[in-house]
């Protein structure tokens, strides 16, 4: 009651740099900064107020505290009454919490305000940060306290025949109390490249309750009801003022305020918490100014370059909790606000430190599986339906493909395009020159006709007249990365950095475009931009030269004003995309027959070389398997050619490298060579 009539101010400091002041004794002044030049600049001002010898800088540890895990006040008191501390004095009983908080709570709980304040200088005067950081620690603390009873309770009630299971839920349980930051700067960097600012993304996004909540919620009442539902929930949300039921408007609210609905919005609390997303002030001096007009521009950069996709994700969850709501209404279910809360779990999935796999946990699994949360989590959708969810569950996985099916075609089915490598490896080991995507595209074709084969094929976007392609952005042919490693290839980088994810497709952007700028090239600086960069100066460049060109600047196909703004915003153009298909086709044939044809060449020249006549005739014998194989695309050795390897091999290898050298380097390496030779 005192503290609401007169008010309170959590004190806190921020930081990991500590400057400590003490003079005869007396600790005039400790605070902590986030950087070494913060903590630098405040340590020569405190030296020039009370003395060289009385400032002391370091650092904080952020685990020190993880020493004394399990410690609990009980335990001090217990020993406290061994070392013969009166245990019932408010002296030696407090004195020993306030050490007990200092050393066994992290620098982040909210427990540590708990200590007794001193009144020493140096506290934070970011009045929101100290807000946000006070809000979302005891909401932590809270939170603990209400279910981590639950979390223990739940794991005892593991039958103890399934061990395994209940090792399984202490690991999980132990890295839900023990939260910690794996990789966050890489992931949030991950985010901004690929996903921020991106209207495409977004929209992308936006069809999750069409993709998911509709077939999950056909489970209770049929496709129909979940369709008008959602339909009418997405009219309500586009129209402003919609008043709602009195109940669905309370249980929104609900929804609201416990994350259910708004989940980014804890985020974003933690970032200012953290110091990461509030504005700050300048010191007064010009560089203190300008360097504070330049973070707070960054800030509201970063906040508005995740918004788009933030409200298509509030979007999504508003949609699916009122479809849902009033779904269990109809159905007359107890709880109509548990089911709608439910609904949104299931179906748009739960992104917390609590849903991620084992392998997701570390720095680098969290990096690896960055974007992968989605198809993993519908996956896994899928299979709950299918074994827990009886006939009404079955018929919502089918529907869940067949909308898919619709949306993003055959080739954005799960896993079509892995299996497609597969199949084109497997073709090739056995020697055919196989891409099955375009057999599949060209049974498909002379089965329905162009048209409808490309509706199959590619869904909705392969319509006649679709400006756009999305069957990629939709689908989740490729799931499994690396896929590409089953075929024969003169280079698999690609294929290894797709392993690596969003992460090493950014590694070899970075070191590309660094590459580029360090020989003058500036254009180097786009390759690491972000997607949504790119995309918008690729929709200029479009707009104003007429054509789509590819990364060397060649043209590849001409194209109008609409393809130039669709481009812009992230979508790729129908035309392009089609054609670029055909060209990777192409290109992949090309480089496949090419590499046998080498391959034989040189068969067969070895064969001459060594003078092996069974060599050369398993050349031979290769070239009439392939053209038995291959019809369409005969194969025949060029016997120059192959002689004119054999003449290569007859001559050493300095001899070659000298040759293949340009001409004004040729005599330097030939009188080296001949020196190297003298000495030996």
């Amino acid at each position: 009651k005192n503290l609401q009539d007169k008010g309170y101010a959590p004190l806190s400091r921020f930081g990991k740099y500590t400057v400590d002041v003490v003079v005869n004794g007396n600790r005039e002044y400790f605070s902590l900064f986030e950087t070494p030049a913060e903590a630098n600049k405040m340590a020569e001002r405190m030296r020039k107020e009370f003395g060289k010898d009385n400032v002391t800088q370091g650092t904080l540890s952020d685990e020190a505290f993880k020493m004394f895990a399990g410690i609990t006040p009980e335990s001090l008191q217990l020993f406290g009454n061994l070392l013969g501390l009166d245990n019932t004095g408010d002296s030696a009983q407090d004195q020993a919490f306030q050490e007990y908080l200092r050393l066994t709570k992290s620098n982040r709980s909210a427990m540590k305000r708990l200590i007794h304040r001193e009144g020493i200088a140096g506290f934070s005067e970011d009045v929101g940060r100290v807000l946000a950081s006070f809000v979302y620690s005891n909401a932590r603390q809270t939170a603990a306290g209400l279910h981590m009873g639950d979390l223990g309770e739940a794991i005892t009630e593991i039958p103890k025949q399934q061990g395994e299971l209940k090792d399984a839920a202490m690991r999980l349980a132990d890295y839900v109390k023990n939260p910690q930051e794996e990789g966050h700067v890489i992931r949030g960097m991950l985010f901004a490249q690929y996903l921020g600012g991106s209207i495409a993304s977004a929209f992308v996004n936006m069809t999750q309750p069409i993709a998911v909540t509709f077939p999950w919620l056909s489970q209770f009442g049929g496709a129909r009801q979940s369709a008008a539902q959602l339909a009418r929930a997405a009219k309500n949300l586009a129209t402003p003022g919609t008043a709602y039921e009195p109940e669905l408007a309370k249980a929104l609210k609900h929804a609201e305020d416990d994350g259910t609905v708004s989940p980014q919005e804890v985020h974003q609390l933690m970032a200012q918490a953290q110091g990461t997303g509030s504005l700050r002030s300048g010191d007064g001096t010009r560089y203190g100014d300008a360097r504070a007009a330049g973070l707070n521009a960054m800030s509201r950069l970063s906040l508005g370059w995740g918004k788009v996709f933030g409200m298509a994700e509030q979007v999504n969850r508003r949609v699916t909790f009122i479809a849902a709501y009033r779904i269990a209404v109809a159905r007359k279910m107890a709880d109509p606000a548990g089911f709608a809360k439910r609904a949104v779990n299931e179906t748009q999935f739960i992104y917390s430190k609590a849903n991620k796999m084992r392998f997701a946990r570390g720095a680098v699994g969290g990096t690896l599986m960055t974007f992968k949360t989605y198809s993993v989590a519908y996956l896994e959708l899928l299979g709950r339906m299918w074994t827990h969810g009886g006939k009404d569950g079955k018929k919502a996985v089918m529907l869940a493909l067949a909308v898919m099916l619709v949306m993003s075609g055959a080739g954005g089915l799960p896993f079509s395009d892995d299996l497609e490598d597969l199949a084109n490896g497997l073709g090739q080991l056995m020697g055919y020159n196989l891409n099955t995507k375009k057999a599949k595209q060209e049974f498909l074709e002379g089965l329905f006709g162009p048209a409808m084969a490309s509706f199959i094929e590619r869904g909705i976007t392969g319509l006649p007249g679709a400006p756009l392609d999305v069957s990629g952005r939709l689908g989740m042919g490729n799931l499994i990365p690396g896929t590409g490693l089953f075929q024969e290839k003169t280079n698999h980088t690609k294929d290894v950095l797709e392993i690596a994810g969003p992460a090493g497709d950014f590694a070899g952007r970075v070191f590309s475009g660094g590459r580029k700028i360090l020989g003058g090239d500036v254009s180097g600086a786009m390759e690491m931009m972000p997607k949504a960069i790119q995309n918008a100066a690729k929709g200029v460049d479009m707009a104003t030269t007429g054509m789509y060109r590819d990364a060397k600047g060649y043209k590849v196909l001409e194209t109008n004003q609409l393809e130039a703004a669709l481009k812009s915003i992230g979508f790729q153009p129908a035309s392009v995309s089609k054609v670029q298909e055909s060209n990777f086709m192409n290109q992949q044939a090309k480089a496949f027959y090419n590499m046998r044809a080498t391959e034989i060449r040189g068969m067969w020249a070895r064969g001459i070389f060594e003078q092996d006549s069974g060599m050369v005739g398993d050349a031979r014998a290769a070239v009439a398997d392939w053209n038995q194989k291959n019809p369409e695309q005969p194969m025949r050795i060029d016997m120059p050619s192959v002689l004119s390897r054999v003449k290569e091999m007859r001559k050493t290898k300095d001899e070659r490298i000298a040759q293949t050298a340009p001409k004004a380097m040729r005599a330097q390496m030939r009188e080296d060579m001949a020196k190297v030779r003298s000495e030996l």
